[in-house]
């Protein structure tokens, strides 16, 4: 009959394939986790720990870092500045926030690390079952966090006190006894999320799978790199659509400063003391300065996109 189209014929044009339907970042994520598994699986030897820090700081540079670079743009969309004034406003609001972490991280470091562990779990667990309560990220996130702990005691214990001097071991130890909840909570999560988006449950299996094999700054770089903040500057480009030149343009600026920040850092702090050492300071106590306003940021964008959802249902 006219006017009217095949059920089937519209089905099929709606519904995409699986293959299609699984994001890019799950597949580049999943790619770099198996390799990684079966490296290991043959007992290939990982690069040494002081080439793994080099990496980290390098790549969390390159990679990880433009995805907080879109914060200005966000803060733009959700009405945080409007014009040259506002913008930089916002950006001297941001930087104070920035030392005001570094500031107090060196005042009390043991607390800080506390704090950045606590506020990294609700902001890596809003990877997955985004749509759900708050409870549940967060225990994605502490599963994440914490399980290194309980596979790598040593080496997390390590890391800690370079971070945090010798209170960092106990923090290290009160995850390794923490390290079967924290299990537990990521296999709710992957059950959780496997109701409807498969894929996030593959990958929560398999960053489980990283976190209890490899060394913790290989499932760190790996994570943090390969998903976390791939997903989070797609996700910003997408909303950004329109922005073309300017937006890139912002991400470079904004994620070289940094960069060129933290190597005066280095050449400050001068060649007294491991290289390793002060590269996992730097890197660390520095994306804690700057996961705070980035939450912050988000938190707002967060707010603002459930505003608008609310005034649609209304409209309704």
């Amino acid at each position: 009959m006219t006017g009217q189209t095949a059920p089937s014929q519209t089905g099929s044009a709606r519904v995409r394939p699986l293959w299609r339907r699984v994001p890019v970042e799950t597949v580049v994520f999943a790619s770099l986790a198996l390799v990684t598994l079966v490296v290991l699986g043959l007992g290939l030897p990982l690069p040494s720990p002081t080439i793994q820090v080099v990496l980290l700081g390098v790549l969390v540079g390159i990679l990880g870092l433009p995805h907080g670079a879109l914060d200005p743009l966000i803060a733009r969309r959700v009405g945080l500045w409007r014009t040259p004034l506002g913008f930089a406003g916002f950006n001297l609001a941001y930087i104070l926030v920035v030392i005001g972490v570094v500031l107090l991280w060196l005042i009390a470091p043991v607390a800080s690390l506390v704090t950045f562990l606590l506020v990294s779990a609700v902001h890596f667990g809003s990877d997955w079952n985004a749509d759900r309560a708050v409870w549940l990220r967060f225990l994605a996130g502490f599963g994440l966090l914490t399980v290194p702990a309980l596979s790598h005691p040593a080496q997390v214990s390590a890391a800690y006190v370079v971070l945090a001097g010798d209170g960092g071991a106990i923090v290290a130890n009160v995850q390794e006894w923490l390290g079967p909840l924290a299990l537990a909570s990521l296999l709710i999560a992957a059950l959780v999320a496997l109701r409807s988006r498969a894929h996030e449950s593959i990958e929560i299996l398999l960053a489980t799978m990283l976190a209890l094999a490899t060394d913790p700054l290989v499932f760190f770089l790996l994570y943090f790199c390969a998903l976390h903040s791939f997903r989070h500057l797609k996700a910003g480009f997408r909303a950004e659509r329109g922005g073309g030149r300017s937006s890139a343009l912002m991400v470079m600026v904004y994620t070289v400063v940094p960069i060129i920040v933290v190597s005066a850092v280095l050449v400050w702090l001068g060649p007294d003391g491991a290289l390793s050492e002060q590269i996992l300071q730097v890197v660390f106590i520095g994306l804690a300065g700057l996961t705070v306003p980035h939450m912050i940021v988000v938190t707002q964008e967060n707010r603002h996109r459930r505003g608008f959802a609310y005034q649609d249902q209304r409209a309704c």
